[in-house]
Formats: structure tokens, C-alpha cells, sequence
């Protein structure tokens, strides 16, 4: 479906049909003739970062944006897990599949992820063929904390944890900690680092970053990739901390580039 007739710039409210029910999303749309190259946003936990200043950026370099909420978190139907996360990213996904609206060039479909939302953006456009490149932005591996749930570790980030599931629904650390160990091999975000090298990613990094520190999590994610040896891996570097507080317009206008020069 192709819309011809020009359209002003709009925002608004979508239901997404998830596993669990609702999840609650929004949309920025640019404008003009449509279809338009689409990127769906993933936030961390609990999600009080959502890159909104992202999404309107994106939007008027002539992207749609999508953005949600988990199951479980802002108001989204269900209870909260980061296996019900993985899932509700391919319920997203398939919102945009389904381009009811004739918003969507389903040719150019990105992904951008800050924190747990990079694990979720790095599964979806592993797995996902309609994914064409995504970004990475401080990504949040499980792999330590399921040490830590094991007890093969010293505790350290069981207090960040705690202090997220306030804001979420149906989890708390003893639920989180069943969920990571269970689906172990689904949280190492480093076990999808052969199939992200097929595509291009970007990825940034906070040296400031004290919550998921880098040496840990993206680090370990970017040595993966460089590793398969197929070059299309950009890395960016940033003195900033992990809600990008320091450069952020900077940052942002690399995400803006990066996902330009992959538009067909």
C-alpha cells in the first residue's frame, strides 16, 4: 500500500497487539508522500530514557519512528520479563510488517536500541531478515547478570535491578534472576555477533558509562563482530555517561548518518 497524496508531519498514539495484550507505542511520521523508511526504538529498563529527541530528529530526517512500551512497563497489558521483552520486539516488528497505515518503505526497516533495548535490537536484527541495520547505543548483556543470578560472581547489579522493577509490573529480582538463567543462551548479547555482522551496525559507547560499564558489555559485542571479518561494523566512542547526558547531539546525528547512508 503506497500513499501518494501528500501528508503533513503528525505524532500519535498506537496499539500494538502483543502476546500478553496491549503494549502502548507512538509514532512520528514526516510528512509528504509515503512509504518512508521506518525505524522501530527500543528503551532499556525500566525504560525512563525512551530517546524521544531521537525519534523527532529521525523524523525529520524523513524517517518514521516507532516506539513502545513492554509488556508490563508505562502502562503496556502483562507482566514484565526480559524473554516477554524479545517478544513484544517481534510483535513491534510485525506492526510494521503489516504497514496498515502504507506508512512504511518495508525495504528500509531499522532498529535503533539504548541499554536493554541494544540487547533487544541486537536479537531482533539477528533473527529478523526485515531488519536491514540497526544501532546499538551502551548495550545491556544478561551474561553477567545470569552470573551473578548463579552465584559464579560478586554482586553488582542487583541493586540497579531493584530499583527498575519499581517502575515495572509482575517482576521482581528473584523472577528476573528464573527468567535469565533459564534462557541463559537468549541473554548473551555476544552470541549474536556472527549473524549482526551480516549487517551494518553502529555501536556506541559511554567511557563514563559506570551502569553497564563497557569493558563488560559493548566492548565484548564489538570484539565478536570485528572478529567475523566482514567490515561492516561502525564503532563510536563518546566521554559521556549511560543516559548520554554529555554529547548527546552528537550522538544523535551519528545515529541520524549512520541509518541515512543505509537507505536505499
Amino acid at each position: 500500500m503506497e500513499r501518494k497524496t501528500p501528508l503533513p508531519p503528525s505524532s500519535g498514539g498506537v496499539l500494538i497487539e502483543g502476546k500478553r495484550g496491549k503494549l502502548l507505542g507512538h509514532t512520528y511520521l514526516p510528512g509528504g508522500e509515503y512509504p518512508k523508511p521506518v525505524v522501530l526504538i527500543c528503551h532499556g529498563i525500566p525504560g525512563k530514557e525512551r530517546l524521544f529527541d531521537f525519534a523527532v530528529a529521525l523524523r525529520d530526517a524523513s524517517f518514521c519512528t516507532l516506539s513502545f512500551h513492554y509488556s508490563g512497563s508505562w502502562g503496556s497489558d502483562g507482566d514484565y520479563s526480559v524473554s516477554h521483552c524479545f517478544e513484544d520486539c517481534l510483535s513491534a516488528l510485525e506492526y510494521i510488517r503489516k504497514n496498515e497505515n502504507g506508512w512504511f518503505d518495508l525495504n528500509n526497516v531499522f532498529m535503533v536500541g539504548h541499554s536493554m533495548g541494544g540487547l533487544m535490537t541486537a536479537r531482533t536484527a539477528a533473527q529478523c531478515a526485515l531488519v536491514k541495520a540497526g544501532v546499538i547505543l551502551v548495550p545491556m548483556d544478561f551474561k553477567p547478570i545470569t552470573q551473578e543470578a548463579l552465584g559464579l560472581c560478586e554482586p553488582r547489579y542487583g541493586a540497579f535491578l531493584d530499583e527498575a522493577f519499581l517502575w515495572l509490573k509482575g517482576i521482581d529480582r528473584a523472577r528476573m534472576y528464573e527468567d535469565v538463567t533459564a534462557n541463559a543462551a537468549a541473554m548473551d548479547l555476544v552470541s549474536y555477533a556472527a549473524a549482526l555482522a551480516d549487517k551494518p551496525i553502529l555501536t556506541v559507547t559511554g567511557t563514563l558509562d559506570t551502569v553497564l560499564p563497557r569493558e563488560d558489555h559493548v566492548d565484548r559485542l564489538n570484539a565478536a563482530i570485528a572478529a567475523c571479518g566482514k567490515g561492516k561494523l561502525v564503532s563510536k566512542v563518546y566521554e559521556t555517561d549511560h543516559p548520554f547526558n554529555m554529547h548527546r547531539d552528537e550522538i544523535r546525528r551519528d545515529v541520524i548518518d549512520f541509518l541515512l547512508a543505509n537507505v536505499d
